[in-house]
């Protein structure tokens, strides 16, 4: 819920419902979507993700 949370808060709510299925340049994503990432690494991958996404917004 937070990593929603997060995104509308950064994003408009369009971008903000794309950007799980989009590839991502990020460090952590290297190329791929974060939903691929997050299903390929799991809880660990999911709960990166939320900080990453916590990060960028000025959260951390």
């Amino acid at each position: 819920m937070g990593l929603y949370k997060g995104l509308h808060l950064y994003f408009s709510d369009e971008l903000a419902d794309r950007w799980p299925r989009m590839p991502n340049k990020g460090e952590v994503f290297a190329g791929k979507s974060p939903i691929e990432y997050m299903q390929a690494g799991g809880l660990p991958a999911l709960m990166e993700t939320r900080a990453y996404v916590d990060a960028i917004r000025g959260g951390m």
